[in-house]
């Protein structure tokens, strides 16, 4: 349960720190950069561990309560909040945990790998896990239309930064259409705040409770439709994929971990609130299950037509945000938590893959299937973590992947949905077939040209580190779920209870 903490002191650190980093490291010199971005990350993950759980007034306004009249700071005192809330609970801890650990990973490579534009970029890594933690923490409309506008923009500026022409396009087009989304939740806050008179989200729904839907069902879902557009493309559900796949693909591998943590958040957060606001509604779920099958399917065919390795991974990770919409689509407490949790666990276990590949640009950056490298020679070590990584993203015990997607496959057939749960079998034995293909070409099959470099590379320490604390986080979640699900249980219920 969440405590009785008012204007919390950690919420405002997990936004401001990462913009005050994004902004310092842009004015400094490279060895300056490295101190100052490390010890960032490591506040912000020590205070996304030890803070407690509790609510964030901005502006300092309380609520007011309407019986009364009168106003309070005290959270379980129902009131009509004049401010922008934040909250971190169960849920929040978690994911940011997650967030923050990929984040230092992802800053420490940064300062290794590029020698060029160290502070521009990773001052982006730091924007955008401000907009992703933003995202799930906000409870008001208002302020959740700011963050998916705001990591809209850093998405852009960190697939440009690989600098290649392909990564051009894609921030191009993602940078062009991304402006849709925001769009359109402008549109369904100005419609939901028009309606209730509310841009807080509790009290949008508690004014919707006590004076029921009646004739604003059909403005309801005009909102509905805005805040699907926005769903799909903050978390890259089709038919928007080839967009943010193409992203994943263009993008350095350890950016593409933390931008892929940051669509799992932004599909959870905001598909949450949709089944807060409009779970009501008929056909509401209908149409969030119907995406999330759609963008399962095409994800994962599309991985097996690739002939990059890199990009396999990115079709994969939208299939697998199918997982995620579906279990949130379905509404139940069992699909929710499957949901929830195949949410942390997919940022995990791609996180293995990402890293992986990054490994391969030590080794000339070849990553194409077409030819064959024997890179299990080179580096037994990230031949079996690759392997791991996918027995994992496969649904394969010990690994975590198996824990969620049984949740799920047991939440659809309560529902009378087998076909469904069918589907997941298939989608997952897909994507072992479709990872195994990139991993026999890259790692195991012997190279056909003879004069191809045998000699061993030295792989940054940070990088092994990183892959064997995923992989360690991966086998422990597979082997005692309640790790994770003590989190995400008394949230779920929660929203049940709404």
């Amino acid at each position: 349960m969440i405590e009785s903490i008012s204007n919390l002191w950690s919420i405002p650190l997990l936004v401001i720190i990462p913009m005050l980093t994004a902004i310092i490291v842009n004015f400094l010199y490279d060895k300056a950069i490295k101190p100052i971005a490390i010890s960032s990350a490591i506040i912000i993950l020590i205070i996304s561990i030890i803070s407690p759980y509790g609510y964030h007034w901005f502006c300092g306004h309380p609520a007011l309560n309407p019986e009364t009249l009168t106003f309070t700071f005290n959270p379980n005192i129902f009131g009509y909040k004049l401010s922008l809330e934040f909250i971190f609970g169960p849920l929040q801890h978690i994911m940011i945990f997650i967030s923050s650990l990929i984040l230092l990973f992802c800053v420490i490579l940064s300062t290794i790998g590029l020698t060029k534009h160290q502070g521009p970029y990773i001052a982006l890594l730091f924007l955008l896990f401000m907009s992703s933690a933003i995202v799930i923490m906000v409870n008001d409309l208002y302020h959740l239309w700011i963050a998916v506008e705001i990591g809209s923009l850093i998405v852009v500026g960190i697939a440009a930064a690989s600098g290649t022409s392909i990564s051009h396009k894609a921030a191009l087009k993602y940078g062009l259409f991304s402006a849709i989304s925001g769009a359109g939740l402008a549109v369904s806050l100005a419609l939901v705040l028009g309606l209730t008179g509310f841009s807080n989200i509790s009290d949008a729904i508690m004014y919707l409770k006590q004076f029921g839907i009646g004739e604003m069902s059909t403005v309801l879902y005009i909102a509905f439709g805005f805040f699907v557009l926005s769903w799909m493309y903050a978390g890259g559900l089709a038919p928007i994929h080839p967009l943010k796949s193409e992203v994943y693909g263009a993008s350095y591998p350890h950016g593409t971990a933390l931008l892929q943590a940051q669509s799992k958040l932004m599909l959870v957060a905001i598909g949450i609130i949709m089944l807060r606001l409009f779970g009501m509604l008929p056909f509401v779920k209908e149409v969030m299950i119907f995406l999330s099958v759609i963008t399962m399917m095409i994800g994962v065919i599309m991985a097996l037509i690739q002939i990059d390795f890199r990009w396999i991974i990115a079709y994969l990770i939208i299939s697998h945000s199918g997982f995620v919409t579906l279990g949130i689509g379905l509404g139940t407490q069992e699909g929710l938590i499957g949901g929830i949790f195949q949410a942390v666990n997919d940022i995990i276990y791609m996180t293995i893959l990402l890293l992986c590949c990054e490994a391969l640009f030590y080794f000339g950056g070849k990553t194409s299937t077409k030819e064959a490298y024997d890179i299990a020679k080179k580096s037994p070590f990230i031949a079996t973590a690759t392997i791991l990584g996918a027995i994992a993203a496969s649904g394969i015990p010990p690994f975590n992947g198996f824990q969620s997607e049984i949740i799920l496959i047991q939440a659809c057939l309560k529902e009378g949905l087998p076909e469904i749960a069918v589907l997941i079998l298939m989608v997952s034995v897909t994507t072992f077939i479709a990872l195994l293909r990139g991993i026999y070409r890259i790692f195991l099959k012997p190279p056909e040209l003879q004069d191809q470099d045998n000699s061993n590379v030295d792989l940054p320490k940070v990088l092994i580190i990183g892959i064997i604390i995923f992989i360690i986080l991966s086998i422990i979640i597979g082997i005692y779920p309640d790790i994770v699900l003590r989190f995400i249980i008394p949230v779920v219920k929660e929203v049940l209870s709404i």
